[in-house]
């Protein structure tokens, strides 16, 4: 009996590592998942959440990235994500994933040598881009956040902070991270680089202290929070590298933005 039930848990050990065998981790390169592309995927998301009347999150900048496994035959099921503290952090957009996914039906097999397989592909769930949407996306107009005193004199302010911190013969290269809200504020400071807690907290309040609205940025008109990120490094030609750097500040901008 002992040696039967080995032989079965060997046998079924051989079997899910021959059909882990068939499954990719991920779409390979130039392969899309899904008919049409990612366009495509997004246009008919949109239609779903308008005729099925689904509501955004009041939290706009909650997102989920869903993972499914597309199997050979295009049918799909969901990948378990183990990451508790993600989900529940966006509850409200895990929901929403699960309330579109069952109305897409043009889902494509990877493929692998000459045959379809199974494979792994993530599909990225953004309610506020879904909800305000127009119904042909390449018509939406996404506008960036402005400070309304002008960015020229945005930067002259974040100079004038970091240079108070500038010792002689020394150089910091440093990462300042904020965001513009709905309410044209600043807020939710982050500092990385060479700094001492508390010299990032006597900057993080000098920030704080920067007096002058912001033009939020908005999609299709409607504002939402805008994650702005900008390098900095600090030596004694400070004012060249940073006004240099500043000009190409959005370049280097991150936000919630559906792709």
């Amino acid at each position: 009996m002992i040696r039967k039930l080995s032989l079965i848990i060997f046998c079924t050990f051989i079997n899910l590592v021959s059909a882990q065998k068939e499954v990719l981790d991920r779409y390979p390169p130039g392969q899309d998942f899904y008919a049409g592309g990612g366009n495509q995927l997004f246009k008919e998301m949109v239609k779903i959440v308008k005729e099925k009347k689904l509501p955004p999150c009041e939290n706009r900048t909650e997102k989920y990235n869903l993972q499914i496994l597309i199997y050979e035959n295009s049918t799909i099921s969901y990948v378990k994500d183990f990451d508790s503290i993600e989900i529940q952090k966006n509850k409200c957009a895990f929901d929403f994933s699960r309330k579109i996914m069952p109305h897409l039906e043009k889902w494509m097999p990877a493929k692998e040598e000459g045959k379809f397989v199974a494979a792994i592909a993530t599909v990225n769930i953004n309610p506020f881009y879904l909800y305000y949407s127009k119904d042909e996306p390449i018509k939406n107009v996404e506008k960036r956040p402005t400070f309304k005193k002008g960015m020229e004199s945005f930067g002259f302010e974040i100079k004038s902070i970091f240079e108070r911190k500038i010792k002689k013969n020394e150089d910091k290269i440093v990462s300042l991270k904020f965001a513009v809200n709905e309410n044209e504020d600043m807020e939710d400071f982050e500092i990385q680089g060479s700094y001492t807690e508390n010299e990032k907290k006597e900057i993080i309040n000098q920030l704080s202290k920067i007096k002058g609205k912001w033009n939020p940025a908005t999609f299709n008109g409607v504002p939402f929070k805008f994650w702005l990120q900008q390098p900095i490094r600090q030596n004694f030609d400070i004012q060249t590298e940073f006004e240099g750097r500043t000009k190409d500040m959005y370049q280097n901008i991150h936000n919630n933005r559906y792709r």
